[in-house]
C-alpha cells in the first residue's frame, strides 16, 4: 500500500516539471525569435545595400 502511494506522488510530481520545461522551451523560442527578428531588421538592409553595391559599382 505504501509503494502505491509513493508511485502516485511520483507521477504527480512529474507533471509540474513537464509544464515548467514546456514554459522554458517556449520562453527560449520566443527569445530566439526576437533575437533573429532584431538581427534581421538591422542586418538585412545592411546586406542588401552591400549586395546592391557589389552588383552596381559606382
Amino acid at each position: 500500500m505504501n509503494a502505491n502511494n509513493c508511485q502516485e506522488s511520483d507521477s504527480h510530481s512529474i507533471h509540474p516539471q513537464n509544464h515548467t520545461s514546456i514554459q522554458e522551451r517556449l520562453k527560449y523560442l520566443l527569445q530566439l525569435s526576437c533575437f533573429w527578428l532584431v538581427l534581421g531588421t538591422y542586418l538585412f538592409p545592411f546586406c542588401k545595400q552591400k549586395i546592391s553595391q557589389a552588383f552596381n559599382p559606382q
